[in-house]
């Protein structure tokens, strides 16, 4: 199991991916936090921050693929930022939630 981060320029974007990912059982829920700040160092070499959103969802590592697929056909001229973090421990009840909540792999 793991918790898919999926970086996005508006919290627009987030909610509407948040849904779609839902929707087709790719997750079985999603925090979405606006406003993260994003550190980096721009083009003259200044640290700058930058507001973005943040969608956490939990899902199966077998899905992985699938959501990536399935944003870049959605979002093909603004794929946000996706990566996963493995989920180490979960309570076994809502571990049996997810396993049974989202598509079969």
């Amino acid at each position: 199991m793991i918790i898919i981060h999926i970086i996005c320029k508006e919290e627009s974007q987030a909610i509407e991916i948040a849904d779609f990912l839902i929707d087709k059982k790719l997750i079985l829920d999603a925090v979405v936090l606006d406003r993260v700040s994003i550190r980096e160092k721009n083009r003259q070499g200044k640290f700058v921050t930058i507001r973005q959103a943040l969608m956490m969802g939990k899902t199966k590592g077998l899905l992985f693929q699938e959501i990536d697929r399935q944003l870049r056909l959605k979002f093909v001229e603004n794929m946000p930022v996706l990566y996963s973090v493995p989920i180490v421990d979960m309570d076994w009840e809502q571990a049996n939630v997810l396993i049974s909540e989202t598509a079969k792999v």
